[in-house]
């Protein structure tokens, strides 16, 4: 995979992410200005099933987030050059995890043991 293939699917992932993070965000101010503005819940079933909703949506949109970060640092690693190379080992990213996941910054063995080590 080429640094240029990379990047276009790079920035494919994030067009898609950001997009997905707008609607969550819509999702969530709904169900805020929704519990404030409509009547109030029956029941606490019913609330606490809106607050489990509110709490997933949330939960999406900082996973979101973090992918979001994590290919913005990819593209720096493109830009300088590096984007195959391990940040722990040194050692080269295979395509196969790049074409898995483009924004990988360790290679599978590095992953591994970071894994396990924090278990």
């Amino acid at each position: 995979m080429t640094p240029e293939q990379l990047r276009k699917n790079l920035l494919a992932i994030r067009d898609r992410l950001n997009s997905s993070q707008e609607s969550i965000q819509r999702d969530s101010l709904q169900s805020e200005s929704g519990r404030f503005t409509a009547r109030a819940p029956i029941n606490m079933a019913e609330q606490a099933s809106e607050e489990q909703e509110l709490d997933m949506l949330v939960s999406r949109l900082n996973a979101s987030s973090e992918t979001l970060a994590e290919i913005d640092e990819a593209l720096d690693r493109i830009d300088a050059g590096k984007f195959n190379v391990c940040d722990e080992c040194q050692g080269e990213i295979g395509e196969r995890r790049l074409t898995v996941q483009p924004w990988a910054k360790r290679c599978v063995k590095c992953q591994r043991k970071l894994e396990e080590d924090n278990g």
